[in-house]
């Protein structure tokens, strides 16, 4: 009975030992999804460009310079202004000018009385000569003063002409228009030509405006194939932080040899600059687009992940996994990739966050956008803070 008793008792122990470890152990827990931002696979046609740093320059200036000597007496525009052409600029003392203009008018009409009276003596003396009356010689004589008064005419002339533009150049006027730089000279100064005292101004002319660029000498295989197939290539200028700046031209000029020491060829394209925002001097961008790819496939560049020689994006499945996938990318540019080959059109990458992945399989899911500035982030119950 004891024996029956003691049976009993280690049977209930074992059931209430049993009862204590009956429950089965915690399923693990499942890692939570990776907080990232997707982007999707899409064709497109992609321009292949290429952007150069630029110098604008003017593609015409001229250098005003005092073409007679005098004092200078007006100066007739703001320093820095925009002049248009025939606009007085400068006023040189016209006095001496005028007088001598007046002299040389007097001269040219002593000439004419002198011309027109020895013409008068050849035609009075002319007959005279076959009837002996006149000597041959003497007439000769009339016939070389006349010959004398003609050139004497044509110097008088000549010296009028030339009183009249020295009498014009003390008026010095804008040649074209353009944007008219500082000058040193003031009224009161004496102007020497062929002297520093001679030059006056500069004015260059910034509408249409040149930029000069220069692509590297070994893609100018490249700028030949399409000019020989009579292809106009055309260029955008762009002003560095300026985005609401932008021109286009056609690339008008190639250097006919490569810089020796930058093995860099010369170019230049002339774009509107009606506003003048672009100045002569000031740098900017060149971007040359040289061939359009149709139907690419094309996916942001921040989904490239880069290991080795090898390229590679995160691909997100139907169920939220992700998968290492070996791709080709043919192209780079703007923050775009070309996909020569790897990719779908509609297969879902790994945007931003591809850091935080490690392995295939991998749970993703899609993170909140960006906050924007001064914006509060949300609070746990998913409400956003004031």
């Amino acid at each position: 009975m004891i024996q029956w008793m003691h049976v009993l008792s280690m049977a209930s122990l074992v059931g209430v030992v049993a009862g204590c470890t009956d429950s089965s152990p915690k399923a693990a827990t499942e890692p939570p999804a990776v907080a990232v931002r997707f982007a999707t696979a899409t064709i497109q046609d992609f321009p292949v460009k290429r952007t150069y740093p630029a110098l604008a320059s003017s593609p015409w200036q001229v250098r005003i310079i005092g073409r007679v000597e005098g004092w200078l007496e007006s100066r007739n525009f703001k320093q820095g202004a925009f002049v248009e052409e025939g606009q007085l600029l400068f006023v040189i003392e016209q006095a001496p000018y005028e007088a001598a203009l007046l002299a040389a008018e007097a001269a040219l009409s002593e000439a004419k009385a002198q011309h027109s009276l020895a013409k008068i003596i050849v035609g009075r003396n002319a007959p005279l000569v076959s009837t002996g009356a006149i000597a041959a010689e003497e007439f000769d004589q009339y016939i070389a003063n006349l010959a004398i008064a003609d050139a004497s005419l044509e110097s008088a002339a000549a010296q009028v002409v030339q009183a009249e533009l020295n009498l014009s150049y003390t008026e010095i006027r804008a040649p074209i228009a353009g944007r008219i730089g500082a000058t040193s000279i003031d009224p009161g100064t004496l102007v020497q030509p062929g002297s520093d005292a001679s030059l006056l101004c500069n004015i260059m002319s910034a509408n249409p405006i040149r930029v000069n660029f220069a692509p590297s000498a070994n893609e100018f295989p490249e700028y030949l194939a399409k000019w020989t197939k009579d292809m106009p290539l055309k260029a955008e200028i762009t002003i560095p932080r300026e985005s609401g700046w932008k021109q286009d031209g056609d690339i008008t000029f190639v250097d006919n040899m490569a810089n020796p020491n930058t093995s860099l060829i010369r170019m230049w394209t002339e774009v509107p600059n009606d506003d003048s925002q672009l100045l002569p001097g000031q740098y900017c961008e060149a971007t040359v687009t040289m061939d359009v790819l149709k139907d690419t496939i094309t996916i942001p560049t921040e989904a490239i992940v880069q290991r080795a020689s090898d390229t590679y994006v995160w691909v997100v499945g139907s169920d939220n996994t992700v998968k290492e996938t070996k791709v080709e990318v043919s192209h780079r540019q703007s923050g775009t990739a070309v996909i020569a080959s790897g990719l779908r059109e509609g297969e879902r990458v790994i945007k931003t966050g591809t850091i935080k992945i490690r392995a295939n399989g991998t749970k993703v899911k899609e993170a909140p956008p960006p906050l924007a500035p001064g914006e509060m982030p949300p609070s746990s119950d998913g409400k956003k803070t004031n």
